[in-house]
């Protein structure tokens, strides 16, 4: 009895590593490569801070954001008056209140012709790529999803099968807009990093920065946007929306906003 019960439990093994084998990801795809925007001087946050660079010419300047709805505020400012380019990087990208009005201030700025990309490790974004996806098809907005997960079988048996490739996850957290001022730190997109949670007492902090390390943090960025393992949303999702589909989710995002 325990030899039979052996050998099922090691074929039913081999049949998982050979499903999550052929569940492999697309590799003949286009991922342009593309860099930080640099002559930005002219924008608005460039001639903001003017004098504070010619003042202290090298030098960085640094803010604390330990309130949340602060951290929030400086986000949406900064994506308000976005000129030239928005680079947006994390790890977790909630679909909720915080998640979503995020998503509306990207497309709000890519409307506005920003040039925004969106950078977002995979570990969050199970069952969201339709929305992604119409995000990604406004034509000044570009996704690519870090190290993602195959879409041909489950995540959790991905979890087993593909130890020490799926699970090289990106933690990286960055907001920076027309290479002039950047957020880094431990808040990632979602309403408990932000206060916007009652059941939750969470704490976190970010900084916001302007200066040489904004450069800095757009190099950063680039190397990631420009890695392998950096996929377009367009090249792994199995489904499509037709252009009025698209436009309808965008139209919802909106009336939602408001």
């Amino acid at each position: 009895m325990f030899r039979i019960a052996t050998i099922l439990n090691l074929a039913a093994t081999l049949n998982l590593i050979l499903m999550v084998g052929c569940a492999t990801l697309p590799k003949d795809f286009d991922r342009p490569e593309s860099y930080a925007l640099t002559d930005t001087e002219d924008t608005h946050f460039g001639r903001e801070h003017a004098a504070e660079r010619a003042t202290h010419p090298g030098k960085s300047g640094f803010h604390l954001l330990a309130d949340g709805l602060n951290a929030f505020v400086a986000r949406a400012e900064m994506s308000l008056f976005a000129e030239r380019s928005i680079d947006a990087q994390y790890y977790l990208y909630h679909n909720d209140l915080v998640g979503k009005l995020f998503s509306h201030m990207l497309l709000k700025a890519a409307d506005r012709g920003v040039r925004v990309r969106l950078l977002v490790d995979d570990m969050d974004f199970a069952g969201r790529d339709l929305e992604v996806f119409a995000m990604d098809s406004h034509l000044n907005m570009e996704v690519r999803i870090f190290n993602p997960f195959s879409r041909s079988v489950s995540r959790s048996s991905q979890f087993v099968t593909r130890l020490g490739s799926v699970t090289r996850r990106m933690h990286n957290k960055s907001f920076t807009v027309d290479n002039q001022l950047t957020i880094i730190g431990g808040r990632n997109i979602g309403n408990e990093y932000f206060g916007a949670d009652p059941d939750l007492a969470f704490a976190d902090l970010d900084v916001l920065a302007i200066g040489p390390v904004a450069q800095e943090i757009s190099a950063v960025f680039d190397r990631y946007w420009n890695s392998e393992f950096a996929v377009p949303i367009s090249a792994i999702i199995r489904e499509r929306l037709s252009e009025q589909e698209v436009q309808e989710r965008k139209e919802r995002v909106y009336r939602w906003a408001e």
